[in-house]
């Protein structure tokens, strides 16, 4: 594949927002994979190991063969941290070294390349080391060179990726291209929206009530979230025959019941729900995808509240360890009972599931097998074909042989969509589309959140092809024609009219949408407002800067529960000084400012309960190459560290228990050092782990390092793609600060953040509440803050604008206390 690409001819990068050929589209695609994998090529070249020692797993004896293990194992820290991240599947590749004066089986030795699969990478637990577990099997030759010698011979051991994710977005892309020539427009609506789909209205009650039968009680959806499960069920019971309509979008940030509204979807269109027992939906069968093994054995776990065991089929690949699987949902797969191997159910057992789980890529297994709805289709149409041929030849009537129209899978609904790259999307797609005239069409549904985390890409050429913006994310961004023309979208126009911020607009939600809001019609998008997760100060600054000034706080903190933490926090403040005005010295012109002295919003007024504490220090970044594992490099920081050591030995002492806390870093090398320290005090539950790592993770207590404090750095940073500095990465900056649920520590340098726009926002944030102790900034920067220029704004899209327009959301004037 490496060298194949290389002598293509690079086709032209296009707008895949305003393109509606699928022709381009295909080539732009085909050619990122192929550069990303090359990159993937590259990167793995560095992860390559010298005069290693391989061990075996499971050693057993066995008549005639003497001990033999199908597994081996390599022990050293940094796999887990390993950027990329090594996967099952991945190639071993091992050649052993002889050492000592024999040299004899010299040349034959070092000829030997072993090849293995990566079975598993395991993180260290205490003072054990990182370890790759991965096939072991020698072949005759290999076993007459070696002997009994390979526990006790080093190795020299190369790591390469597995072409297995390429070729499955390939195969899909290929079925892209078929279909669009011999069904030229048939995909063009999911594929190329332009304008919504005219929908019948639904009738009967608004609100949605999602019922468990596990614990025999239900939840009241909101007013949003019903929208979602209503607009579902209408396009569900108006059925369309001549082209699969554009997707349907859920989006919303963390904590806003994105997965209790998709569990309510799917119920509701298998007739399960209490006010929806439509018997056009008996015969429906849904099909769930996510991009990743633990997203998707989370709804898993999620759907056994509502279907029984017997419905439901989690599929995997049969190279899926199967201690991988959680032991909650393994009832729910089906083995081959000789060898343990996951595999697909038996033709006869498909009829009673009612929905199907798998990761996007997984869903190519149902594509091989051809449990597709156009598959399945067309061996209708011939087996119909033929009986009625046989019809023919007894005078029988041929309405005794109805004509079966309900499609295999009636649905997809496709979990953390933004996260999962375009070709990813396609490959489910593939198994549910059925492009023929006639054929009644599945519905499509992603449910996601575009502003945090997108696909991890690595080659810059392949960011240019698009492959770096999920399907979710280009759906959003498409010019579409509404609210009279324009190009409103729910990550907003690139050019913006004034207007739309004038006071007297309005609602700034329609910048959210990705086509107009009427129930039942014309409606495509939900964008969930509504936060179920801790406490509101948590929300106000992402609210501002991602979510256009739409969020609120719907949680309903326990006044015991807050005042523990409240507590906590108090303990946590006297370890340093609070910055009572951001300068180190005394100014007395700041402080008798009358700009200043007339403004709430320039003074500091102490929010103390409020569970947020920004300590500013000024520590010393260090480059480091992980002596245990060639070829990551990261950055450290030793003083953020130790005051983290504080911080959690304060916690700890104060009755907080170490599953309950998270710590964060945007480097791998600053998680190692926090892990290494917490270890030395035994706290060996701490979380602690990258950005990307708590992608989808609520931690009650999170602590977040941004570890850089030298500004000569940053540029790289942002060109690398790394940190949390630069309009590349406030996705990541997003995740950061909206995971905690009860208490949000941030350390940094002030002076570094400073320079970011984001973060100076959350300097003033944190500045005005009282929130802000240790280390201030200089009084050069902090003059800015006495500049009567100063205006307020809701949102980034403005302040991104104006260097003198100062961020405040709503959710801040609500609660911000000035007395």
């Amino acid at each position: 594949m490496y060298e194949v690409s290389k002598q293509q001819n690079a086709p032209d990068i296009v707008d895949l927002d305003e393109t509606s050929s699928t022709v381009e589209y295909s080539k732009s695609f085909e050619h990122a994979l192929n550069i990303e994998y090359e990159e993937h090529l590259k990167l793995y070249e560095q992860f390559s190991l010298y005069d290693v020692r391989i061990d075996p797993v499971d050693k057993r004896f066995l008549p005639g063969l003497g001990f033999v293990t199908k597994v081996a194992k390599i022990s050293m820290n940094g796999f887990a941290d390993a950027r990329p991240t090594l996967q099952i599947g991945d190639i071993v590749l091992l050649r052993p070294r002889l050492r000592g004066p024999s040299v004899s089986h010299h040349m034959t030795y070092s000829a030997l390349e072993i090849e293995s699969r990566i079975l598993g990478v395991i993180r260290s637990k205490r003072d054990e080391k990182d370890q790759i577990l991965f096939t072991w099997g020698l072949n005759h030759h290999q076993t007459a060179v070696m002997g009994n010698a390979p526990w006790e011979t080093y190795f020299n051991v190369r790591f390469v990726p597995s072409a297995s994710s390429l070729e499955r977005c390939l195969t899909a892309l290929d079925w892209i291209k078929n279909v669009s020539i011999h069904h030229p427009h048939a995909l063009n609506d999911v594929l190329f929206p332009l304008e919504a789909p005219k929908v019948k209205s639904l009738k009967g009650e608004q609100s949605i009530r999602l019922k468990h039968d596990a614990s025999d009680t239900d939840t009241q959806l909101n007013e949003l979230q019903s929208s979602f499960v209503r607009m579902v069920r209408a396009r569900t019971l108006d059925s369309e025959y001549t082209h699969v309509r554009p997707p349907m979008i859920l989006t919303g940030p963390a904590g806003t019941g994105k997965t209790k509204t998709l569990m309510a979807a799917i119920v509701d269109v298998l007739g399960l729900l209490p006010s929806n027992d439509d018997k056009k939906l008996r015969n429906n069968r849904v099909l769930v995808c996510a991009p990743s093994h633990a997203a998707a054995d989370v709804i898993t776990g999620r759907l056994i509240s509502f279907l029984a065991k017997e419905a439901i089929f989690r599929m995997y690949d049969k190279s899926r360890p199967f201690n991988t699987v959680p032991s909650s949902i393994i009832h729910l797969t089906c083995q081959k009972t000789s060898t343990g191997e996951f595999t697909l159910p038996p033709p006869s057992a498909w009829n009673s599931f009612r929905v199907v789980v798998c990761t996007c890529l997984d869903a190519h297994i149902l594509f091989r097998a051809k449990i597709t709805n156009e598959a399945i289709n067309k061996r209708r149409t011939c087996f119909r074909q033929y009986l009625l041929s046989d019809l023919n030849n007894t005078g029988l009537s041929f309405d005794q042989l109805p004509k079966i129209i309900d499609p295999f899978f009636s649905h997809l609904f496709i979990d953390e969509a933004a996260q999962a790259t375009e070709p990813e999307i396609l490959v489910p797609l593939s198994c549910v589309v059925d492009p023929y005239f006639g054929a009644k069409k599945a519905e499509l549904a992603f449910i996601g959140d575009p502003r945090q985390l997108s696909p991890l890409i690595f080659s810059e050429t392949s960011l240019k092809y698009g492959l770096g913006r999920s399907f979710m994310e280009r759906l959003l961004r498409r010019p579409v024609k509404c609210l009279g023309g324009g190009e409103q979208h729910m990550l907003g126009p690139a050019r913006l009219p004034d207007s739309l911020f004038d006071e007297t607009a309005s609602s700034l939600m329609d910048l959210i949408r990705y086509y107009a809001t009427v129930d039942g019609q014309e409606q495509l998008t939900i964008f969930l407002t509504e936060n179920y997760r801790g406490h509101p100060g948590f929300l106000m600054m992402p609210s501002s800067f991602f979510y256009f000034d739409r969020l609120r706080c719907a949680n309903e903190m326990n006044a015991k529960d807050l005042d523990f933490w409240q507590s906590r926090l108090r303990e946590i403040e006297a370890l340093s000084r609070p910055v009572l005005h951001p300068f180190r010295d005394e100014d007395e012109d700041f402080m008798h400012n009358e700009f200043v002295k007339t403004n709430p919003y320039f003074q500091v007024h102490k929010q103390s309960k409020w569970p947020i504490h920004f300590l500013g220090v000024r520590g010393e970044d260090k480059s480091i190459a992980l002596e245990t594992f060639t070829g990551i490099d990261s950055w450290q920081n030793l003083m953020e560290a130790d005051v983290i050591l504080e911080m959690v030995t304060t916690l700890v002492n104060g009755g907080v228990v170490t599953t309950r806390i998270g710590v964060m870093a945007p480097f791998r090398g600053q998680v190692i050092l926090i892990r290494k320290l917490l270890r030395t005090r035994n706290f060996f539950d701490v979380n602690v782990g990258t950005i990307e790592n708590y992608q989808g993770v609520e931690q009650d207590v999170v602590i977040f390092s941004l570890t850089r404090s030298n500004d000569q750095f940053v540029p790289n940073d942002i060109r690398r793609r790394m940190g949390v500095f630069g309009e590349m990465s406030y996705k990541r900056a997003n995740v950061a600060l909206t995971r905690a649920a009860k208490l949000f520590l941030v350390i940094g340098n002030p002076e570094i953040m400073w320079r970011d726009r984001l973060w100076r926002q959350w300097l003033m944030f944190c500045h005005r509440n009282g929130l802000w102790y240790g280390r201030a900034l200089s009084h050069a920067d902090m003059q800015k803050m006495a500049d009567d220029k100063l205006k307020i704004c809701p949102t980034n899209e403005e302040a991104s604008r104006n260097e003198h327009l100062v961020m405040v959301s709503t959710l801040e004037k609500i609660h911000r206390r000035t007395v």
